[in-house]
């Protein structure tokens, strides 16, 4: 939903390929803000109203970021692995997001311009999902480090530490 909790942003195939369209929450007003071959997805709105996505133009998932009409378009990761699920802090600062960077799913962080990437998670399993707590200062993620194949939801400060799990069976998670 959007800050001013006005419109919704979505991802659709409805014209045959998947791109980022955004409405008003009543449905009307739709505009497609992508218009590729390509596949676009996981649209994530900033406190100050962008949208950042993931889409594999390049032959990977990498993030991107654009205003909430699909103007200016910025490319933040590039890298030959899957960048994905972006997550703005609430600040708009940073972006949590999931990558394959390591050979399995793991939590980065990086500034909003894309610059200054860190890796948070560093295990067997799959971490993804991250999602920001209100205040900013933990991210709350689904995981199945433990190798049964279930996913937990986990907890960790902003900067990968103190991991706390929350629950023990299935879940993504969500501060909402």
């Amino acid at each position: 939903m959007s800050p001013d909790g006005n419109r919704i942003a979505f991802t659709s195939n409805r014209d045959g390929d998947y791109e980022i369209f955004v409405m008003d929450l009543d449905g009307t007003n739709l505009q497609q803000l992508t218009d590729n071959d390509d596949f676009n997805s996981s649209p994530a709105w900033s406190p100050d109203g962008n949208i950042a996505f993931s889409g594999d133009r390049d032959g990977d998932f990498e993030i991107f970021v654009m205003d909430a009409d699909g103007t200016n378009l910025q490319q933040l990761t590039d890298n030959d692995a899957w960048d994905w699920a972006p997550a703005w802090s609430p600040d708009g600062k940073l972006i949590a997001f999931e990558s394959e960077r390591d050979g399995d799913l793991e939590i980065f962080v990086m500034d909003a311009d894309g610059t200054h990437v860190q890796q948070l998670t560093d295990n067997d399993g799959d971490d993804g999902a991250p999602a920001w707590s209100p205040d900013g200062k933990r991210i709350a993620f689904s995981s199945d480090r433990d190798g049964d194949g279930d996913f937990e939801i986990f907890v960790m400060d902003v900067d990968g530490t103190h991991v706390v799990r929350m629950n023990q069976k299935g879940g993504l998670a969500d501060w909402r």
